[in-house]
């Protein structure tokens, strides 16, 4: 179940509770995530499309991908908004697509009966799991095998 970085995890938080996880943890971004939600309020519907995407059970090390991705895409915003709104708007939403496009190349999950999921099927994680009852309790007892190619995209 584990790899490297990357590692698999029960969760079963929503994304109002997965973004007040982030808001508590990564508070220097408070401001400036207030400022993108009042600015373009689309943005939530697009972060909660892409958390159900890539759901809260992956993790890089002791961080969910979510928080990784959207830590990265927030930095981005930062740096960008400064200069102009709609550049800063595309960049936090390239960061958050690309950063999880790059951790999640190579990864393949694997459950007891051989049946994998990878980016490459364009199913959430969150789907495959529940197209099998079994999937969700093995990845509560540490039972799906997580295995990543060690060449990633630059």
């Amino acid at each position: 179940m584990n790899n490297s970085l990357i590692n698999l995890r029960y969760s079963d938080l929503s994304f109002n509770e997965a973004i007040s996880s982030w808001e508590s943890c990564y508070c220097g971004y408070q401001k400036a995530y207030e400022h993108l939600i009042r600015r373009f309020p689309n943005v939530i519907v697009e972060l909660k499309l892409f958390y159900c995407f890539i759901s809260d059970k992956i993790f890089i090390e002791n961080i969910s991908l979510f928080d990784f991705c959207l830590c990265r895409a927030m930095n981005q915003y930062q740096l960008w908004s400064k200069r102009s709104k709609f550049q800063a708007l595309e960049a936090f939403r390239e960061t958050l697509f690309t950063v999880a496009q790059h951790e999640l190349k190579g990864l393949k999950v694997t459950d007891v009966a051989g049946a994998s999921w990878s980016l490459a099927q364009n199913t959430s994680l969150q789907d495959w799991l529940s197209e099998q009852p079994h999937r969700i309790s093995s990845l509560q007892q540490g039972k799906l095998i997580l295995v990543q190619s060690s060449v990633k995209a630059a």
